[in-house]
């Protein structure tokens, strides 16, 4: 089995979230890519706004009618902080050692990675893709890296990559730990804290999301000011 896991706060999940999980599951050759909204991300729990369940719903509907794409509720029921290590974990023990996980992530969360609990251990038990974004380059990550984060993270090796010229061979090579595979790909220049302000702002989020996920925002009136003063009332 071959398990594209992308975690992030989902709030809300966006169509650049759904393209780049696009392209790295027909580039890598995956069975399948698992959605895995964080409950209580310890760095950004400040900054979200919709409840752990309603991310996850609206990550449900975004990717509903891909039959490769699936949202896991695994940080939801566990208790505690999110760490993305443990639920990395769990996924090995799931689908067995000899599945082979890539874990995703865009460029700017990779370079907080040594800030993130047991960072050298998830760089072993998964394969790592940094995904592209907009404003970020690629090609300055390895060498922004300092000596003190190379240690922590136990010496890891970067590999640029463009997703068009990724080959059958190159997608299915042998696993290597602390092997991060930096990926150049179509990337969205959308953000999910630019969609709740266009909310907040009244104007439409019309084909920055999809359709499942606006209704959901609209009906249950999310990132709207007043409803986030009445929830904080409660």
């Amino acid at each position: 089995m071959r398990i594209g896991v992308m975690g992030g706060t989902f709030d809300p999940i966006h169509l650049g979230h759904l393209r780049a999980a696009e392209e790295i599951y027909w580039a890598f050759e995956l069975d399948r890519i698992i959605f895995v909204p964080a409950a209580r991300p310890p760095h950004k729990d400040h900054e979200i706004e919709a409840s752990p369940l309603q991310r996850y719903e609206m990550a449900s509907l975004a990717a509903i009618s891909v039959p490769y794409f699936s949202v896991s509720p695994i940080e939801l029921n566990r208790p505690g902080c999110s760490y993305s290590v443990e639920t990395v974990r769990e996924f090995r023990k799931l689908y067995g050692e000899e599945s082979a996980i890539y874990f995703i992530m865009g460029v700017d969360a990779f370079q907080e990675i040594d800030t993130w609990k047991d960072a050298k251990e998830l760089l072993s038990l998964a394969q790592i893709i940094v995904a592209a974004r907009p404003g970020w380059r690629l090609d300055e990550v390895e060498r922004s890296m300092t000596p003190a984060q190379r240690q922590l993270l136990g010496e890891p090796r970067c590999k640029y990559l463009k997703i068009s010229e990724i080959t059958s061979q190159i997608a299915r090579r042998r696993y290597e730990p602390r092997l991060v595979l930096l990926v150049e790909m179509v990337s969205l220049d959308i953000s999910s804290s630019e969609i709740r302000q266009l909310v907040k702002e009244g104007r439409s989020i019309r084909y920055l999301v999809t359709d499942t996920v606006a209704t959901y925002v609209a009906k249950h009136r999310l990132y709207h000011p007043a409803c986030k003063q009445a929830d904080s009332q409660r």
